[in-house]
């Protein structure tokens, strides 16, 4: 099955989102056919005035409900290839996968790389066992697919907050000493686009994600932060009832 940089249609879905605007740069340079699904006009408008007209690729920016199945099919029309990114801890993510999958299905899509989690097994986390879920679906549909796993992303650590404070707090939701594995946006957009690229040599995999080793907890994180910025970061662990005051279901 060749790969047709002139032809082939790929479609990234959440595509104005963290990891789709990293891998947007390592695919326009080659593709020349990307169609990016948002679920709003702002974020329509937002991509449009990044990439349109700023490439030698054709940018199709389109608006779509994924919840709703022929929204889903209408977008997947005359796609080769998808990059599935759900959007995390929407109360209908699972359907929206289910949805995607069977788009693919009608479609006769040749490529669907799903973007995962690390470990969708660990059910007490409802966001991974809504990942595994549709990682379930995709594995018993029959179509050629690729899953990413991808693990904590450290472009999320606030550094610029951190810089600006005299007295710098990092205020977790969990146990800072519990050991996590990290990656980037960059790492993760570089290999999704190999991934593309390479098509069937990564039919059927899983992969998962991470840039570091050994993994580490977020108060061992602070200690490198600190050392490199010069401050002593306060690790600060959010009891669970100031937690769920601040971040309500």
């Amino acid at each position: 099955m060749p790969i047709d940089y002139e032809n082939d249609i790929i479609l990234l879905t959440c595509a104005n989102g963290k990891q789709c605007n990293q891998l947007i740069q390592f695919l326009l340079p080659k593709w020349k056919h990307l169609r990016l699904a948002v679920s709003s006009d702002s974020s329509r408008q937002q991509l449009l005035e990044n990439y349109a007209n700023k490439s030698r690729a054709h940018i199709e920016v389109v608006l779509a409900d994924l919840a709703q199945i022929n929204d889903c099919k209408r977008i997947l029309e005359g796609v080769t290839a998808l990059y599935h990114v759900g959007p995390s801890f929407h109360p209908r993510e699972t359907e929206i996968g289910y949805n995607m999958i069977e788009a693919a299905l009608t479609n006769n899509i040749k490529h669907f790389i799903l973007s995962s989690v690390l470990h969708p097994s660990l059910r007490k986390l409802l966001h991974h066992d809504d990942k595994r879920y549709v990682e379930e679906a995709l594995i018993e549909s029959g179509l050629p697919y690729s899953i990413l796993q991808p693990t904590n992303f450290m472009d999320l650590f606030p550094i610029q907050k951190m810089l600006s404070e005299e007295k710098p707090v990092y205020p977790t939701l969990w146990d800072p000493d519990v050991p996590f594995s990290y990656t980037s946006l960059y790492d993760l957009a570089e290999a999704t686009s190999k991934i593309l690229e390479q098509r069937e040599d990564h039919f059927y995999a899983t992969y998962q994600m991470v840039s570091t080793s050994p993994p580490m907890g977020y108060r061992e994180v602070c200690k490198i932060v600190s050392k490199a910025i010069g401050k002593d970061i306060k690790v600060e662990q959010i009891p669970f009832q100031k937690a769920m005051e601040r971040d309500p279901p």
